[in-house]
């Protein structure tokens, strides 16, 4: 049976009544504990009803105990809300406050003052202002939770519809798996209108944890650091955070010291990360889990310890295999390819969205439904090619970022693997009018671009080898944290490289 749709807004509202004075919030700036924050959750829920039933909320605020509170309020007054990246380009956030058409916005002065384009036609709640009375009891509830908004391949955002029962499924198998007690302090690093800030949001303050955002710069560039200082028990990111702690020499078995557990999603983690990882803290634990923003945040998991993590690792890391309530088929993949081993990844189950934002034609292409145990689930087609070998699932590639060189078909991820193999931090290929291009974290000129060549071509093919290499100091993260392949090819023109030299590239920094 699935959960209770308002698990998650209950189980929170039942602690901050049982545990008023336990912290809920710590950031650098202030604590903020149970009972405080309850408050604002239940002065936002009142202030949202009075503007329409079930409104929907565009939540301007940033990363912080308001914009949970915002949230939750919403959820109380029986809405949906979209977070709005304050961090992205202007154009995008306007796009994002067009396509979604809030009832209310709800933001703060210092917030609100950088809104790009022309302010709403629809109410603006400054959570600096608010009055009146609280509500007392969370109001009839529509279907939604959320609307996250991704990049789109048109350049249009995709808003992902998540539902109030997805979002419980997700929050109660993540208390369940991650054993989350009052005891625990949790990390939110991920922005928040990225979806894997939602399990640290719902994953802690549905289970009394205290969340800690990481949205000081000293923080963000220094998030091992936070780990000791803040005494972090559970840490949730996607890979590239650890290459981020080992650039800045951080990885210590000090700076790791409090933590029991780090969890991962986004990205494919690598033996490079765990082999770090381990070496500081050789007794923690490791969650490995993949899931896309239309399956609410991730629905596979694969524990991992020092002594178990090296019958899991191929190109990759393994993803584990579904969680609880979720179902994972193989599609038949590309030509060529064994059916029963290889092939798209399908998910179903309560997780699975209901589609994308008004955009009939896109949810009709990538969702589905299936028959399954005499009832009918949602189904999502991921575009993720996905492995099994030796009892373990594995991430191939974006069925989409497949490329051809020279009239061969080349795995991108592939020729990232093999850079690894060869000893880089880091690296990223990809294809540049036809041709590959690798770039590589170098921070200390280590790396001999030639030389490093000359390796790969005894483990690729002659055309899967890059045509030049590219050594950088870091390499550029999108919003949410994960590697901008786009801006990799932006900056690349826009510094003119000369065609086939391999040369340094200045650091191109983080989006």
């Amino acid at each position: 049976m699935s959960p209770a749709p308002d698990l998650p807004l209950g189980r929170f509202l039942a602690f901050a009544e049982s545990h008023p004075r336990h912290p809920a919030v710590e950031a650098e700036d202030r604590q903020v504990d149970y009972g405080e924050l309850a408050i604002l959750v239940r002065r936002l829920a009142r202030s949202f009803a009075a503007v329409k039933p079930q409104p929907k909320v565009l939540i301007h605020l940033p990363q912080g105990h308001r914009a949970y509170a915002a949230m939750l309020g919403a959820l109380m007054a029986g809405g949906c809300y979209a977070p709005n990246n304050l961090s992205a380009p202007s154009a995008r956030q306007a796009m994002t406050l067009k396509l979604f058409e809030p009832d209310l916005v709800v933001t703060e002065a210092s917030a609100w003052t950088g809104f790009p384009g022309d302010s709403p036609a629809c109410p603006i709640v400054d959570v600096d202002a608010l009055t009146g009375p609280a509500l007392d009891a969370p109001l009839e509830a529509g279907e939604l939770a959320y609307v996250m908004f991704t990049s789109g391949s048109t350049g249009r955002p995709k808003g992902v519809m998540i539902p109030r029962e997805a979002l419980a499924h997700y929050a109660a198998w993540a208390w369940r798996s991650m054993a989350v007690t009052p005891q625990d302090r949790w990390s939110q690093h991920p922005n928040i209108a990225f979806d894997l800030s939602v399990l640290d949001i719902y994953g802690a303050l549905g289970a009394g944890a205290t969340l800690c955002p990481l949205n000081g710069a000293r923080d963000r560039l220094m998030p091992a650091d936070a780990i000791r200082r803040l005494g972090l028990t559970l840490w949730n990111s996607v890979p590239s955070v650890v290459d981020l702690m080992r650039r800045a020499g951080q990885l210590t078995s000090e700076n790791l010291a409090p933590l029991r557990l780090m969890t991962f999603c986004g990205e494919p983690l690598t033996q490079d990360h765990l082999e770090a990882i381990f070496a500081a803290r050789p007794d923690v634990v490791v969650h490995n889990t993949y899931g896309p923003t239309e399956a609410t945040v991730s629905c596979t998991m694969l524990r991992l310890t020092s002594a178990s993590y090296r019958r899991a690792v191929a190109q990759n890391v393994a993803l584990g295999e579904a969680i609880r309530g979720m179902t994972l088929t193989l599609a038949p993949g590309p030509a060529g390819s064994v059916a029963s081993e290889e092939g798209e990844i399908w998910l179903s189950g309560p997780q699975v969205a209901l589609g994308y934002w008004r955009d009939p034609r896109a949810t009709e292409a990538a969702f589905g439904e299936v028959r399954r145990q005499g009832r009918i689930e949602r189904l999502y087609r991921t575009g993720d090619l996905g492995r099994r070998c030796g009892g373990q699932l594995y991430f191939q590639r974006r069925l989409d970022q497949q490329v051809k060189v020279a009239g061969h078909r080349v795995e991108l991820g592939a020729v990232d693997a093999a850079l690894r193999g060869c000893g880089v931090l880091a690296a990223c290929t990809v294809q540049i009018d036809g041709e590959l291009h690798a770039f590589v974290v170098d921070p200390e000129d280590r790396v001999d671009p030639e030389a490093l060549r000359r390796a790969l071509a005894g483990r690729l093919a002659a055309y899967e080898v890059p045509k030049a290499i590219h050594l950088v100091d870091a390499l550029p993260l999108s919003a949410n944290d994960k590697i901008d392949g786009a801006a990799l090819i932006a900056a690349y023109r826009r510094q003119g490289v000369p065609e086939g030299v391999s040369e340094e590239m200045p650091d191109h920094g983080s989006d």
